[in-house]
């Protein structure tokens, strides 16, 4: 019997982008988000990762100076950092919260509190990129995504 997991997905893909022929521009709505900031809050959970529309506009300069120059141009960095609370929950985890697919973002905190309890490793798909143990973050985020087990490997 086949297995109807999803595959994971990738951090920022260029190949998941959508591209509107009529006007010629790259869409990156559903692959990086349109503001990291959480949305009760406003803290930013993703102090150096760009927005939808920093990656649309790199993308777009990287296309242009490969028009014209014929050169590859490297995509702007991005860096996650023990200030970061980059993660994916499961969906019913997310919907239980009140939050849409692709609704914006939210901080362990406030994720928390709209449940009512704390998280628990079992929220967290182990799959997923977003979820890696080589992923930098706070230490609450890795408390929660690897209870004890995490301690043990030297994170954050």
């Amino acid at each position: 019997m086949k297995s109807k997991r999803k595959p994971p997905t990738k951090f920022i893909d260029a190949g998941t982008a959508t591209r509107d022929e009529g006007s010629g521009t790259t869409n990156f709505k559903g692959v990086a988000p349109e503001s990291w900031c959480c949305v009760d809050c406003g803290i930013n959970t993703a102090p150096g990762l760009p927005t939808r529309v920093e990656v649309e506009r790199a993308y777009r300069t990287s296309v242009a100076v490969k028009k014209l120059t014929g050169q590859e141009t490297p995509f702007p960095m991005m860096e996650l950092n023990e200030y970061s609370e980059v993660y994916a929950v499961h969906e019913t985890v997310w919907k239980a919260a009140g939050m849409e697919p692709l609704g914006g973002c939210l901080c362990i905190r406030h994720l928390e509190e709209r449940l009512g309890r704390q998280l628990q490793p079992k929220d967290f798909p182990r799959r997923h990129p977003n979820n890696g143990p080589h992923l930098p973050c706070t230490l609450r985020l890795w408390q929660r995504r690897f209870g004890d087990e995490g301690s043990e490997t030297g994170q954050p």
